[in-house]
């Protein structure tokens, strides 16, 4: 549409526009924007006017966005922070008096390595702060993108949208072996036929039957038992401590069990790939002095492990 014409646009229509974005559903839309369903398909069709275009095509209970949508997707959340910001600027944040609670998605990885110091920081630095911790899932993208969740922090491989989100790598993250202590099969050291012996806890937190372990011993052209697969890190020290099975996880973890329950931490016996730890928000947050606080604690390092400053200290492969 050539000339757009601002002083056409009813700016009650982008948070609708925004809300359909995200919800992919004129129902869902509706309960977001706390409006009627029928005052939501009103909207919509105002906007395909606005647009001259669908905006969205029906896909079974869903709805599609067309190429317009998707390239609106990428400025609109941002347009319409800058829009808040505009009509009201962010006052200074101060984390000493501050009550503000924040939004952090993240696996049971982070509760486990750097919870403890994050809680510690906030202790020193911003007594009053809250933190909210939910569950990374698929739908925490969707959430970052619309601004409902301040930060996220993910290691491994993450599909991101192109648009509408940040990503830094804060560091690559090695792999450790636990064992228990006094472990029947396992002495000063641990080589790969003692290793290929015995059973195996993975970690699947996406659900998946094979691990970084198993694709990196196919390449070698061979494999592991599997004697337990658990969904959470947190528990997978536990698993070992009352076993003769061992576990192969981030080597923070590794040494975090060392810390809270004795277990032995070994190298792996055949090369296994770093993993990338990330930090996801939202671009639309990029200059609110609030959040823009809250994520340096982590792009700095300073709520992190030592042993995950070490690590952003190492240089990048």
């Amino acid at each position: 549409m050539s000339n757009f014409d601002i002083r056409a646009i009813n700016l009650n229509l982008l948070p609708a526009l925004d809300a359909l974005l995200v919800e992919g559903s004129v129902g869902a839309a509706a309960r977001r924007m706390h409006v009627s369903q029928s005052a939501m398909s009103h909207s919509l069709a105002k906007l395909r006017e606005l647009f001259d275009d669908p905006l969205f095509v029906p896909s079974g209970r869903r709805l599609v966005p067309t190429e317009r949508a998707i390239a609106l997707s990428g400025t609109l959340p941002a347009a319409l922070e800058h829009l808040r910001d505009a009509m009201n600027p962010p006052q200074p944040f101060e984390p000493r008096t501050s009550l503000r609670t924040f939004r952090l998605a993240t696996v049971d990885y982070f509760e486990l390595t750097a919870l403890p110091d994050a809680l510690e920081h906030l202790r020193r630095h911003a007594p009053g702060v809250g933190l909210e911790i939910e569950r990374f899932s698929p739908a925490s993208l969707a959430h970052l993108v619309a601004g409902e969740l301040d930060l996220a922090l993910i290691g491994g491989s993450v599909p991101t949208p192109s648009t509408g989100l940040r990503r830094v790598s804060l560091y690559r993250e090695p792999f450790a072996v636990i064992a228990r202590p006094g472990h029947p099969r396992v002495g000063r050291r641990l080589d790969l036929s003692r290793y290929l012996e015995l059973g195996h806890v993975l970690v699947s937190v996406e659900g998946r039957r094979d691990g970084v372990v198993d694709r990196a011993l196919a390449k070698l052209g061979k494999t592991r038992r599997v004697a337990l697969r658990v969904p959470h890190f947190i528990s997978a020290p536990m698993a070992v401590l009352h076993s003769d099975h061992v576990c192969t996880l981030p080597s923070s973890v590794a040494r975090r069990a060392r810390e809270l329950l004795g277990l032995r931490v070994f190298s792996p016996p055949l090369a296994v790939p770093a993993s990338d730890v990330v930090a996801l928000w939202p671009a639309r947050h990029d200059h609110d002095p609030a959040r823009r606080w809250f994520r340096e604690l982590f792009l700095s390092g300073r709520a992190l492990s030592p042993h995950a400053r070490t690590l952003m200290r190492q240089p990048r492969e």
